[in-house]
């Protein structure tokens, strides 16, 4: 084969007789991407600086670890052999969703199996981790692109009525002081309808004492809008009275404190409101978020509209405050009395 060149001002042979050349890349070669040699937490640590750059928040990155370190320490134990990101494969991943759901899973409790709803949790940040490093060309094939969720039956929580909720509230003693902010927790939640996290990050430049509103800024609401939280004026004043308490002996600008004048952990308050259910000896689940339930129940059977309350809460999709929204069996035989078509009819002909 001969190719002509010139190299200062002379025209110029070359000759490559006998030498083969390369038209087309070998299929090796073109599939080779940095990370097939990835290992797995190599992969996870690039993983995390990409959600660093999209701004993802703290909270959000401490549950992308948990989630980790569950499907490693599986694959520790079960097969140990898988060491990079590209050896995970669809079948591995739905076995772990098996295992998840079936298998011994919490020796502290002898129970077999976690629910539906937190085999999904699990699930959802695989698809987020691996369809992270699909886009970004790490892994060549998507193992999660064909793993569904699981089914999950309808919650089917059942609401407190009226006369639990004022059980429940008069069982703290507002004298002393652990007990009086637990009870203002209780107040604010069951007026507003805030989640349990945004009231122990509450604070006192998130209250607007004159206007008698929670207006809580965007970086501290789930979905990074700014939001509106209307109060009474019971509440108004007990969030005060805690306010000043709390400048007695703490110098801090969180509303909601432990006794030594930290921040306020959910998880405390969420067992002190279960000693609290047990006082008041009510049977049902009570919990922060039953709490929050409660308050959209209410406010919807009191004429509020869903757009009003999906404002409130900080719902951006109105089918998630729809979910909210469970009728007691009292309110659907209520319902059933005033609007049932054989009962007109009944009273047209009396």
């Amino acid at each position: 084969m001969l190719i002509a060149g010139i190299r200062k001002g002379a025209f110029f042979i070359l000759s490559r007789k006998g030498k083969s050349i390369v038209k087309r890349r070998s299929s090796s070669a073109d599939s080779y991407r940095p990370g097939n040699d990835m290992t797995l937490e190599e992969a996870y640590k690039y993983f995390l600086t990409l959600k660093k750059t999209e701004g993802v928040r703290q909270r959000t990155m401490t549950d992308y670890e948990t989630h980790f370190n569950y499907f490693r320490n599986w694959l520790t134990e079960f097969l140990p052999d898988v060491l990079n990101v590209s050896e995970i494969s669809t079948a591995m991943i739905r076995s772990y969703a098996v295992y998840l759901s079936e298998e011994k899973y919490n020796d502290k409790t002898d129970g077999y199996g976690l629910s539906p709803y937190t085999v999904n949790i699990r699930i959802r940040f695989l698809k987020t981790f691996f369809n992270a490093l699909f886009r970004e060309e790490i892994v060549n094939v998507n193992p999660v692109n064909h793993v569904k969720l699981m089914r999950v039956d309808e919650d089917t929580y059942e609401p407190l009525t009226d006369e639990e909720i004022e059980r429940l509230l008069g069982v703290p003693d507002p004298k002393e002081y652990a007990q009086f902010r637990d009870l203002c927790i209780m107040y604010t939640i069951l007026d507003c309808g805030a989640r349990i996290s945004e009231i122990c990050d509450l604070e006192i430049n998130d209250i607007d004492f004159k206007t008698r509103a929670i207006i809580l800024p965007a970086h501290k609401n789930k979905n990074r809008k700014p939001r509106i939280m209307p109060l009474s004026n019971q509440v108004i004043r007990m969030l005060m009275e805690l306010v000043q308490e709390n400048k007695t002996h703490f110098d801090t600008n969180y509303v909601f404190l432990a006794n030594c004048g930290t921040r306020y952990n959910p998880n405390s308050f969420r067992k002190r409101l279960t000693m609290y259910r047990d006082k008041a000896r009510i049977k049902k689940r009570v919990s922060p978020h039953g709490l929050r339930h409660h308050f959209c129940q209410v406010f919807i059977r009191s004429g509020g509209d869903v757009f009003t309350l999906a404002r409130i809460v900080g719902h951006q999709d109105l089918s998630t405050t729809r979910k909210y929204i469970q009728m007691s069996n009292e309110s659907i035989q209520e319902q059933h009395a005033m609007f049932s078509p054989v009962l007109r009819i009944r009273k047209k002909y009396k």
